[in-house]
C-alpha cells in the first residue's frame, strides 16, 4: 500500500486508490479537479464519494478487488460535482494492488477526464452532419479538394460525376472534363478553376465544361472554385462547385440555331421585323420595310410617316385593326393586308403584316411585328382569278365539254356545263365517282381512250373519236382532244380535254321495214322515245323504191315478217350502192349459218328474236357511229388525194421514194438530183400533206390510195 501510495502521490496523472475492505479513498493533487466541489473525499469510502455513479463503477471496482484489471475509454458517467448532475466522460483503468502475502488489498485507478474532447467531437460531428445535410440540399455539386487535388468531401450531386481527384490533377479525368473560355476556346488543365484555386486564385463565376458522364452521355456544367485553408500552417485546399447547365446550354444552342434559321428565313422571303411603342409612338424599321413605303434606308419613320403611306381607301381598316390590337380586352393580335402608296416614289404596293401587342397592368406597352411585300403575289393572284374567271366564262358558254382529270387520284376535278346535255348525266355524279366517266365509253372504244390518256402522261397531245352510251341507251360519237397540264415544276400531274359531240343529225333517221303492222308500230314507238325520227315501210319493195331519195340514217329490217323481202333488201341495197347500214331482226332457230349469211349480205348487225329494246338501240347507235367514222375517213382520203394531185411531178417522185423507204441519197441517185435538193422537195411534200413525221405522211398517202410501185430511173 505504501509503495502504491508513494507512486500515486508523486504522479502528475490523475490517480485514485481505494484500499481495504471499505475501499478507503486516497488520491493525488492531479485528481482534485475531477472531484469538483465535492466534500473532502480523502479517507472516505469509495462508494460514498461517487455514490451517484456507483451503479456503473461499483461492479468495475468489485472485479478489480477480485484481481481483474479493466480499461475503459470515454465511458459516460453522470456525476454531481458542482451541485447538479452533469454528463461526463472518462477514460480510466482499474488495477488490483496486492499486499505482502499476495492478496488483493486495494484498487489503483488512473483516470483521464475526456468530457471536453467528447463534447468537442460531438459538436464537430454535429457540425459535419449539418454541413453534410446542407450540402445535400444544395442544387449544385460541392466538393473539397486537399492540396494534392484529392476530393475529401463531396455531396451526392458531385459524386454522380465519378470524381476522386480534380481533373486538373488527373490526366484521365481531364480527358472527360473539357473546359472552355467564354469565347469558346479550349482551356488548358492548368487554367481549370480547381487548379487556379489550389494556386490561391478565386475562379468565379468559373468556366463551362462539357463532360462525359460515367454512363457515356455528355453534360454541360459550370465549375467555380476558391482557395481554402484551415490554419496558416496547412497547405492550400480548394472548395469547388459544379452546376448543371446542360438544359441552359442546349437551350442557348437551340436559340442560336433558331435565330440563325429565322434570319435565313427572313432573308429568304424578304420579311421585315419591326417594333412599335404604343406609349411613345416610336417605331423601328429596317431598310427593306422603309423601301415598301418608298423611303430611303436612312429616312426617319414614326407613326405619322406610317399612316401617311397607307392607301386612302385602306386607311380606315388599318386604323381599326390598330385600335383592336391595343385594346386590353382583345387578343392583342394585328394581322392585315393593305395597299401602300410610296411616299417617295408614288408606287402602289401591297403589304401583309402581322404582330402582337404586349400589355402591362391593362396598358399596351410594346408591339412587335413583321411585314412582307406581297405586291407580286397579289397581282399574280388577281391575274389568276381573272384568268380563272375567263376560263369559267368560256367553259360555261362553250358547246364543247371541258374537263380536267387528276392523274394521282383519277378523279375529275372539273367538268363544264356542256357535259350534261351530251352525256345525259349530272356533273356532280361523275365528279364524285371516278368510274362513272369511263363507264360511259363504248366497250369497243375504251382501250383507245385509255391509250390517249397514257400518251398524255408522256407529254403528248392527241385527238380520239369514241362512242359513249348514255343511260337512256342513246349512243353519241365524241371527238376528244387530250392534252397534258403541267405544274410549276414542269411535271404532268393532270390531263385536260375538250370533248365535242360530232354525232350527225342525219344519223337520227331510222327506216323500219316490217310487214306486220303491230310490230312496225311497236318498233316506231321504241325509236321515237329514244329520240330517233322513225319512218316505216310495210314491204321491202316499198323501201327500195324510196331508197335513193332517203336521207342518211339506219335501217331496221325484220326478215321474219312476210312482205319484208328477206335478204333481198340487203342485196339490192348493196347492188344499188345505197349506203345505209342495216340492222337485221330475225330468228335463226339456232342455225349459226343463217346469221353468217345475213352479215355477208351486208348487214352491220343481227339481233335474234326476241330481243330487248336496249339491244336494238345499242346496235343502231353503233351502226350510226361506224357510218360517221367511215364518212369521216372518206373525206380525209378525198382531201389527201387532192393534196397529192396538187404536188409537182418531182414532189410526187420524192413521195414515191419515201413510201418505198429510201433515204434522200438513194432517192436522189434514182431520179438524178442531189440529196440536198431531195431534202428541199421532201420538206415541200410534208408541208403540202400537213404532217411533221414520215409515218404520218405514209398514213395519209395510203388513205389516198397512193402506193409506191417501185422507183425506176428518171421515171415518175
Amino acid at each position: 500500500m505504501r509503495t502504491a501510495l508513494d507512486i500515486m502521490l508523486n504522479s502528475a496523472f490523475p490517480t485514485f486508490m481505494a484500499w481495504g475492505r471499505d475501499l478507503t479513498s486516497f488520491y493525488n493533487d492531479a485528481y482534485v479537479p475531477i472531484l469538483g466541489d465535492k466534500p473532502e473525499a480523502l479517507g472516505r469510502p469509495f462508494p460514498d464519494v461517487w455514490a451517484e455513479a456507483w451503479d456503473v463503477i461499483g461492479p468495475i471496482a468489485t472485479r478489480a478487488m477480485r484481481g481483474e484489471a479493466s480499461y475503459f475509454e470515454d465511458l459516460p458517467l453522470t456525476l454531481t460535482r458542482r451541485g447538479h448532475p452533469e454528463q461526463t466522460w472518462f477514460s480510466f483503468s482499474y488495477s488490483p494492488i496486492r499486499d505482502e502475502i499476495g492478496e488483493v488489498g486495494g484498487v489503483l485507478c488512473t483516470v483521464h477526464e475526456t468530457t471536453e474532447r467528447v463534447r468537442a467531437e460531438a459538436a464537430l460531428r454535429d457540425s459535419e452532419n449539418k454541413l453534410a445535410a446542407i450540402l445535400e440540399q444544395l442544387p449544385v455539386g460541392v466538393g473539397l479538394a486537399d492540396p494534392q487535388g484529392n476530393i475529401t468531401l463531396s455531396n451526392q450531386l458531385l459524386q454522380r460525376y465519378g470524381l476522386d481527384k480534380v481533373p486538373s490533377r488527373d490526366p484521365n479525368q481531364a480527358e472527360r472534363w473539357r473546359g472552355y473560355t467564354p469565347e469558346g476556346q479550349r482551356l488548358s488543365p492548368s487554367d481549370y478553376p480547381s487548379a487556379r484555386a489550389l494556386r490561391g486564385e478565386t475562379a468565379v463565376p468559373g468556366n463551362d465544361f462539357l463532360i462525359t458522364a460515367p454512363d457515356g452521355h455528355e453534360i454541360w456544367v459550370r465549375v467555380s472554385a476558391a482557395p481554402f485553408r484551415n490554419t496558416p500552417q496547412e497547405g492550400l485546399s480548394a472548395v469547388f462547385v459544379v452546376q448543371d447547365i446542360d438544359r441552359e446550354k442546349r437551350t442557348e444552342q437551340a436559340l442560336r440555331e433558331s435565330e440563325a434559321l429565322l434570319q435565313a428565313a427572313v432573308a429568304l422571303v424578304g420579311l421585315s421585323p419591326y417594333t412599335w411603342n404604343p406609349v411613345t409612338g416610336a417605331v423601328d424599321w429596317d431598310a427593306r420595310l422603309k423601301a415598301m413605303w418608298g423611303l430611303p434606308p436612312d429616312a426617319h419613320v414614326d407613326e405619322q410617316v406610317f399612316l401617311s403611306g397607307i392607301h386612302p381607301e385602306d386607311r380606315p381598316q388599318v386604323e381599326a385593326a390598330i385600335a383592336q390590337c391595343i385594346d386590353p380586352v382583345g387578343s392583342g393580335l394585328y394581322a392585315i393586308k393593305h395597299r401602300v402608296i410610296g411616299i417617295g416614289d408614288g408606287v402602289e404596293r401591297w403589304v401583309s403584316t402581322q404582330g402582337r401587342t404586349t400589355f402591362e397592368h391593362g396598358r399596351p406597352v410594346a408591339f412587335i411585328g413583321a411585314a412582307l411585300d406581297i405586291t407580286e403575289r397579289t397581282r399574280a393572284e388577281a391575274a389568276l382569278r381573272e384568268s380563272e374567271a375567263r376560263f369559267r366564262q368560256f367553259a360555261d358558254n362553250s358547246s364543247n365539254t371541258l374537263w380536267i382529270l387528276n392523274f394521282e387520284t383519277m378523279y375529275l376535278e372539273y367538268v363544264s356545263p356542256a357535259f350534261e346535255p351530251v352525256w345525259g348525266e349530272s356533273r356532280e355524279a361523275v365528279l364524285i365517282d371516278p368510274d362513272r366517266w369511263s363507264g360511259f365509253v363504248h366497250p369497243d372504244d375504251r382501250q383507245r381512250a385509255r391509250g390517249a390518256l397514257e400518251r398524255v402522261k408522256l407529254g403528248e397531245i392527241s385527238t380520239e373519236e369514241f362512242r359513249i352510251i348514255r343511260r337512256d341507251q342513246v349512243v353519241r360519237l365524241i371527238r376528244n382532244t387530250f392534252f397534258p397540264i403541267r405544274n410549276a415544276q414542269g411535271q404532268i400531274r393532270r390531263a385536260g380535254g375538250i370533248a365535242q359531240d360530232i354525232t350527225r343529225n342525219e344519223g337520227r333517221f331510222v327506216y323500219v321495214v316490217d310487214g306486220e303492222e303491230t310490230s312496225r308500230r311497236d318498233l316506231a314507238h321504241i325509236l321515237r322515245d329514244a329520240g330517233y325520227r322513225a319512218r316505216v315501210f310495210s314491204s321491202g319493195e316499198a323501201f327500195l323504191e324510196a331508197g335513193p331519195a332517203l336521207a342518211a340514217g339506219c335501217v331496221v329490217l325484220d326478215v321474219c315478217r312476210s312482205g319484208s323481202g328477206g335478204l333481198t333488201v340487203l342485196r339490192e341495197l348493196k347492188a344499188r350502192c345505197i349506203g345505209l347500214p342495216v340492222v337485221v331482226l330475225g330468228d335463226a332457230k339456232g342455225d349459226v349459218s343463217f346469221a353468217v349469211q345475213v352479215m355477208k349480205a351486208g348487214a352491220v348487225d343481227f339481233l335474234q328474236v326476241p330481243y330487248r329494246s336496249d339491244q336494238l338501240l345499242a346496235a343502231l347507235a353503233s351502226a350510226a357511229a361506224s357510218t360517221l367514222r367511215a364518212n369521216g375517213q372518206s373525206q380525209e382520203a378525198d382531201q389527201a388525194r387532192l393534196r397529192i394531185a396538187e404536188m409537182s411531178e418531182r414532189e410526187r417522185e420524192v413521195l414515191t421514194g419515201l413510201l418505198a423507204g429510201k433515204t434522200n441519197k438513194e432517192i436522189g441517185r434514182v431520179i438524178g438530183i442531189s440529196p440536198r435538193t431531195v431534202e428541199a422537195h421532201r420538206a415541200h411534200v410534208m408541208q403540202r400533206l400537213g404532217v411533221q413525221t414520215l409515218s404520218q405522211a405514209v398514213l395519209i398517202a395510203a388513205s389516198a390510195g397512193f402506193v409506191s410501185p417501185g422507183i425506176v430511173a428518171n421515171t415518175p
